[in-house]
């Protein structure tokens, strides 16, 4: 009886203790895993000897086996030290699952040479440093790691691991040199379609099954995947980590935000697979040599064009001889990229509205209810994104026609062929990156179309990039009320709020100055190359375009690292960063009084 209340009271005093237990297993977790991924850094980065290099591997190899017991252990306490144990509770299945992989990579990687070598070895220390980061934000104390820094952290974090995987050897046909990997990385993930290499003859088979997977996370975010994957092995996400994308996403309402992640990824995923069948459907069958290239190729480049990223595995891309005049695959890839181009808030309130009414349509029909139209209007950004979105393709398809008539539609005898093309001249610089044309062969008019589309770019919340289609019609609306004496800006018997137009002004003066920085900067490693060239590749890497008109394989190493900060800045957005850095100032009752200062 003694042995039984012994093993009773202290079974009660490990319950107690279980919560602090895991805890601190919690924070050795992140510290072994922070080691393993500083000394990763240390191994790709920092010059060393011989020796030094082997004792640090040594340290690295061992890091994946205590972080698996380590998982194990948090795992088993959570799992059977409590009052009522359960073997699979699906709230601390991730702990298990993480555990696992670990323990089949050291179990597989002596059989396979891929899975022993260095470079996968860092990659899968930064992967689970980076998952642990981001899944359990609540272990970082720091109250200034805000919303937007941590999105910015974010894809940071991917570039990192995306090019030690573009590192490894088995990825690429010949070793890619850091600053190409580097790059490539950025592009990928920033979903600019920029390339310093050709990614049809680059890339293995494994090299462009990584780079479609890259595309995938950078198109939705990092944030977005992994709060997806909380959410479906959990059933929820920690209240920082709701916070945050509350703060990314912006739904209307704050309790729907789950519902919204979900329809996100679901509406992605959605107009993919449509997209793969339909590429899959008009693509010439003859052109492959098998079918698994055949439907590789159109899960490639229905992401590719979803997510705006520009990226194809052809040869010249769509400028390739058996894709240049199938008109069929292009519109196919234009919907594609009009789809994830308008923003995942248009595509939800379309959705909802759509719903209402075929709500109200059953009443009617089935149950003789009185038809009410219970669906709202779309609001007022829906109806700006797509009107805007409307009117900058039409107007970019007639100039592209216009300039282009007597040049490069000259290639193409039918007028569904110059229509097509015009049209996909007009989608094209919109983020989405896909040429069929040589793009050193355009006229300068259209470059400087070109210029402008790539600029203004695609909608908020969207795979696409550039200061976005709302930004630049309020700019406009703002003018045209100025001119015309008016103190505010109406669009849709909706007035404009101060801070709406205000943040329009300044996203389009940071890009002129990030752009501009860009350019001279480049203008000054490259003094042989024509400044036309430099302006329109850093106009191409802010708005996460990837349209180049051939300079960018001959850029140098500095120009190279100024066109990935480019990148960077633009996918993230500058003034994402600077609302993250500075501090923000508490409303305050006072005012001063007002004057005016001369302008014009």
């Amino acid at each position: 009886m003694k042995l039984k209340h012994y093993l009773v009271d202290f079974w009660d005093k490990l319950i107690l203790i279980r919560s602090r237990l895991v805890k601190r297993i919690d924070l050795a977790i992140l510290l072994v895993l922070f080691v393993g991924f500083a000394l990763s850094l240390y191994q790709i980065l920092i010059p060393k000897e011989g020796y030094m290099e082997n004792t640090v591997l040594s340290v690295l190899r061992k890091v994946p086996w205590a972080a698996m017991m380590l998982y194990l252990s948090k795992w088993f306490l959570q799992t059977f030290i409590r009052k009522s144990s359960k073997f699979i509770d699906r709230k601390y299945l991730p702990d298990l699952i993480f555990a696992g992989l670990l323990f089949l990579y050291e179990r597989l990687k002596y059989q396979f040479e891929f899975l022993y070598n260095d470079w996968f070895l860092y990659v899968i220390l930064s992967v689970f440093f980076v998952v642990r980061v981001l899944r359990e934000g609540h272990v970082i104390k720091d109250r200034r790691l805000t919303p937007s820094m941590l999105f910015g952290f974010s894809f940071a974090m991917l570039i990192f691991v995306s090019t030690a995987l573009l590192l490894i050897p088995d990825v690429t046909t010949s070793q890619m040199s850091f600053v190409d990997a580097l790059f490539t990385a950025t592009s990928a993930v920033c979903v600019t379609g920029l390339a310093v290499v050709d990614t049809s003859s680059a890339f293995t088979s494994l090299g462009k099954d990584m780079l479609l997977v890259m595309i995938q996370i950078g198109g939705l975010g990092l944030m977005t995947f992994t709060n997806f994957f909380a959410v479906l092995f959990r059933g929820g996400m920690s209240f920082r980590n709701h916070l945050i994308l509350n703060d990314i996403i912006q739904p209307d309402k704050p309790n729907s935000l789950v519902s919204t992640l979900v329809k996100i990824v679901g509406y992605t995923l959605i107009m993919e697979a449509i997209g793969v069948f339909l590429i899959h459907y008009v693509s010439n069958e003859e052109f492959f040599t098998s079918s698994r290239d055949s439907w590789f190729f159109s899960v490639f480049h229905a992401v590719s064009a979803f997510c705006n990223a520009g990226f194809s595995t052809l040869p010249d891309g769509l400028f390739n001889g058996g894709f240049r005049y199938n008109y069929p695959f292009q519109i196919i890839i234009c919907l594609l990229v009009i789809f994830g181009g308008i923003g995942f808030p248009v595509v939800i309130d379309l959705y909802n509205t759509v719903k209402n009414l075929f709500k109200s349509l059953f009443t009617w029909l089935f149950m003789r209810k009185r038809f009410v139209f219970l669906a709202r209007n779309l609001n007022v950004h829906s109806r700006l994104v797509l009107t805007s979105t409307g009117v900058l393709l039409v107007a970019g398809m007639i100039l592209y026609f216009a300039t282009e008539y007597n040049n490069t539609l000259q290639d193409h005898p039918t007028a569904f062929g110059k229509l097509t093309q015009s049209f996909f001249g007009s989608v094209t610089p919109r983020t989405a990156g896909f040429n069929t044309v040589d793009m050193g062969g355009l006229m300068q008019g259209t470059v400087l179309v070109y210029l402008l589309l790539m600029w203004i770019g695609a909608s908020p919340s969207s795979t696409g990039g550039g200061i976005k289609t709302t930004t630049f019609t309020i700019a406009m609306s703002n003018i045209v009320s100025l001119a015309r004496g008016k103190a505010r800006v109406d669009l849709f018997k909706r007035e404009i709020s101060d801070g709406s137009i205000k943040r329009a002004f300044a996203v389009m003066f940071l890009s002129f100055l990030i752009i501009g920085l860009a350019v001279f900067l480049i203008s000054i490693f490259e003094p042989e190359q024509q400044l036309t060239k430099i302006a329109f590749e850093c106009f191409s890497a802010y708005s996460t375009v990837g349209l180049s008109l051939n300079l960018t394989p001959q850029l140098s190493t500095a120009s190279k690292f100024v066109l990935i900060v480019t990148m960077f800045l633009g996918r993230v957005g500058m003034f994402t960063i600077l609302f993250g850095l500075f501090k923000k100032i508490e409303c305050t009752t006072h005012k001063y009084p007002k004057e005016n200062v001369l302008i014009v």
